[in-house]
């Protein structure tokens, strides 16, 4: 029994030994991958300065140019969204790894209802993608906790990259994202309505108070540090008279936040030319409603 368990710990620690060193092997590479999500997620949590940054998910990350936007602001922009349903819990466990390291003039929260309501694919663990950065701050710790994720990833810290080894090698053989997008991923194409206009999209979901509670933490932790927070929606194809945005809107209210709400907006929606898809602006689509929102945001952002 006794040399059993001598086997069984020099196993372990080799197994342990192994596990660090690989994944001191995965973080270099991961530090120096092209593709979008770990690229973006390193630049915003480790080298982003801009004083103006657009936080969100997918439309946020394919529809704010920070060229055409910084152009109008006289200021540095970042788009620092991300596709996928990166909803209140990513955003909150991000802002808190940004503000260990700087702090924003003016975050610009593009709203999406995965932030409020239990929307089917948008739980707690979108979180999940930030293990590789474990320590990095307490708030974000304590998500990864709520995952299920933490001690996973203290146990084996090669978990911390199980779901992007092929997104870390992929990204390192061949250049991915630019550094002059400034996160920015641009749609082209244009939505094809051979089979039928696409009709406003539906969001029959209760309200989840949890996710609520984050979009309120969110704002409390951009008020301690005096950051300038505007609530954004942008346009949509198809829209319809909706109480999908009660929520947001008393929100912002409650908190005294500027709610720039373009669902729709005339010029842009309806317009086929402007959208890749239903829910999603094409480049040129971008192009003009940056225009239009970097004009619009010169009454909300003033420069210290």
């Amino acid at each position: 029994m006794k040399k059993f368990l001598t086997r069984l710990l020099i196993i372990i620690a080799i197994t342990l030994v192994a596990d660090r060193a690989l994944s001191y092997v995965i973080r270099f590479f991961y530090n120096t991958t092209t593709t979008t999500d770990e690229y973006k997620i390193n630049s915003v949590t480790s080298r982003m300065t801009d004083p103006v940054i657009f936080m969100g998910s997918s439309r946020c990350h394919h529809h704010y140019i920070p060229s055409i936007i910084g152009d109008s602001l006289q200021t540095g922009v970042y788009n620092a969204g991300l596709w996928g349903m990166r909803n209140i819990y990513f955003q909150y466990a991000l802002l808190s790894n940004i503000l260990e390291r700087y702090t924003p003039e003016t975050i610009c929260l593009e709203i999406h209802p995965a932030d409020y309501l239990k929307t089917p694919f948008s739980d707690i663990g979108t979180v999940g993608i930030l293990s590789p950065f474990i320590h990095y701050s307490h708030d974000c710790d304590e998500l990864l906790k709520k995952a299920g994720v933490y001690y996973k990833s203290e146990v084996s810290h090669l978990y911390r990259y199980n779901s992007q080894f092929a997104n870390i090698l992929a990204g390192n053989l061949s250049e991915r994202s630019f550094a002059a997008d400034k996160g920015y991923k641009q749609l082209n194409g244009q939505l094809d309505i051979s089979y039928g206009a696409p009709k406003p999209e539906k969001f029959p979901f209760a309200v989840d108070q949890e996710k609520v509670q984050y979009l309120q933490a969110f704002i409390d932790k951009c008020k301690k540090k005096n950051i300038n927070l505007i609530f954004l929606f942008s346009p949509m194809y198809a829209t319809e008279k909706t109480n999908l945005f009660d929520i947001p809107s008393h929100i912002a209210s409650k908190n005294n936040i500027p709610f720039l709400n373009h669902y729709y907006l005339e010029g842009i929606t309806g317009h086929l030319q402007y959208f890749h898809d239903f829910g999603h602006l094409n480049d040129a689509g971008a192009k003009l409603y940056s225009s239009i929102i970097g004009s619009e945001l010169k009454r909300y952002i003033k420069r210290k």
